[in-house]
């Protein structure tokens, strides 16, 4: 009697060469850690190769390097890059962090100064009909 599929497919797996592609992915899992703290420490993507390449960490281009470091790396939820994430907050934000009133109901959230209105134009202005006293 023949062995089942799954058996086949397992022998078939572990008989076969992994692809160039895993091996990459694999090595970058590996140094994982160490190109996270580098990223986190203020480092370009670019040098951090350029450094693993030539020390025979990372054997594959630059371009393969930046994929899986897109992907496993800087793409995982809560994972930011320096300076990202820091700025204007949103209304929801605001009203999180609002102090509460001793009755228990948050203080409402300061409503922001209206905008200055635009300055006046100056310059040149274009009129389509022409003044006698300004033609020759």
């Amino acid at each position: 009697m023949a062995k089942p599929l799954s058996a086949r497919i397992a022998e078939r797996a572990t008989k076969k060469k992994p692809s160039v592609k895993t091996q990459n992915l694999a090595v970058v899992l590996a140094l994982r850690s160490e190109i996270r703290e580098a990223i986190d420490d203020g480092w370009p993507v670019k040098t951090i190769w350029e450094t693993l390449h030539e020390e025979g960490k990372v054997p594959f281009s630059y371009q393969a390097f930046r994929g899986h470091v897109n992907r496993l790396i800087l793409a995982q939820p809560g994972s930011q890059a320096p300076g990202e994430g820091q700025g204007v907050k949103t209304a929801s934000q605001a009203l999180a962090n609002t102090p509460a009133k001793p009755g228990g109901t948050p203080a409402p959230a300061p409503t922001p100064a209206a905008p200055p209105p635009p300055a006046a134009i100056t310059g040149f202005t274009f009129t389509s009909q022409p003044d006698k006293k300004e033609l020759l």
